[in-house]
């Protein structure tokens, strides 16, 4: 019989940039290389995992945190013309739990009430959770090889939930159990990290 897991509970990401960055590195480091490879789209070196967390800008950053640390985090990243990009990472020893499909479904409401309506999300072609959620939120996938990228148009996903909020609730926790509390800064003009920020470094 499969092993039952508390839902997971929203913690917001206390403190300024400088905090958040600190924060992204420790998770950063604590991931595995196939978690690296599913987020990054490479299996980076602990330097360079450092590099992108120094260098990050988010504007919204949803975490969870259990055994009093951060243990899965999304990041959102707004550009110009309502659009954003999206990056999802949890820590080996969590996943399967839910976490990343509260993540996801949080940050796509967070995105709308900022305003946001087109979203991209890069993830590794193996990554079947990710791609599953993309799917159910109505959103395109374009895979290259080992990479995919999707596209989501945010107000598809939240008509959707508005109407079938029972095919979207199916793949995640209740929303109840599983809110994420939002914290959005604008940090203005600098280096934004985005999920793609692999293939830049």
């Amino acid at each position: 019989m499969p092993r039952a897991y508390p839902a997971p509970r929203p913690k917001v990401l206390p403190g300024t940039l400088v905090d958040w960055r600190s924060t992204l590195g420790a998770h950063y480091l604590r991931l595995g290389r196939t978690s690296r490879q599913r987020r990054f789209m490479a299996s980076l070196p602990d330097q360079t995992m450092q590099q992108i967390a120094d260098r990050a800008s988010p504007d919204i950053v949803l975490g969870i945190e259990r055994d009093d640390r951060v243990v899965g985090v999304l990041e959102l990243f707004k550009g110009p013309e309502d659009h954003a990009e999206i990056g999802i990472s949890v820590e080996d020893a969590y996943q399967g739990r839910g976490f990343g499909k509260a993540l996801f479904l949080d940050g796509l409401a967070a995105a709308e009430r900022l305003g946001v309506r087109t979203a991209d999300l890069f993830f590794a072609s193996e990554n079947r959770g990710i791609r599953r959620l993309v799917q159910s939120a109505g959103g395109e996938i374009i895979q290259s090889g080992p990479e995919c990228e999707a596209h989501i148009d945010i107000s598809r996903f939240a008509a959707k939930r508005r109407t079938h909020p029972s095919e979207i609730d199916a793949i995640a926790p209740r929303k109840a159990a599983a809110r994420m509390r939002v914290v959005a800064l604008d940090h203005g003009a600098g280096l934004r990290q985005g999920p793609d920020s692999a293939r830049k470094v």
